[in-house]
């Protein structure tokens, strides 16, 4: 990686350090900036460079930095009823930065195809966070759905609405600028 690349990249970390500690907590899963960060960063950096960023703020909140919703940090936190929703970050990450770049190099129609990954994304990330906050809690289906899916939809759809046209306006501008 180059010197620039990684300073980009660590400054995307810092983003998502930043969003991840923003919260309104509205049940056992608080509403967060933590997807906006990654989803943002994806479609800046593409997927290996946003995945690298994001396995960056994984790290420093697993060794106990608070950078997790609620200045929380540590193991635990990854291992906890909402962990399954951090490190769900790293493919979702993946997946929204591979369409991003593709769709900026084939000009697929950018941001729908941008936004459709957002989308996937949000899907991603609910259905890992899901699994791991029904095996900690033991909470069945429908009541993890709604405890944990429901009442987010509206943030996060917002949320990649936002992704998709600030991070491509930012992705072209840095690319322009020769910085990614």
């Amino acid at each position: 990686m180059k010197t620039k690349t990684m300073i980009v990249c660590a400054l995307m970390a810092a983003v998502m350090c930043v969003c991840s500690v923003i919260t309104v907590p509205i049940g056992p899963v608080p509403v967060t900036l933590g997807l906006f960060g990654v989803m943002i960063a994806a479609v800046i950096l593409g997927g290996g460079k946003a995945a690298v960023a994001t396995a960056v703020f994984i790290l420093l909140g697993a060794v106990g930095l608070p950078v997790f919703s609620g200045f929380k940090g540590g193991f635990a936190v990854l291992v906890g009823p909402t962990g399954g929703y951090i490190w769900s970050y790293i493919p979702v990450a993946l997946i929204i930065g591979f369409f991003a770049v593709k769709s900026f190099k084939n000009k697929w129609g950018t941001l729908a195809v941008i936004f459709g990954a957002c989308l996937t994304g949000i899907a991603v990330c609910y259905t890992l966070g899901t699994i791991q906050f029904m095996a900690v809690t033991g909470n069945d289906l429908p009541k993890s759905l709604g405890l944990c899916v429901l009442p987010f939809i509206p943030f996060d759809i917002a949320k990649a609405v936002i992704a998709t046209v600030a991070g491509s306006t930012v992705r072209k501008a840095l690319l322009k600028a020769g910085l990614i």
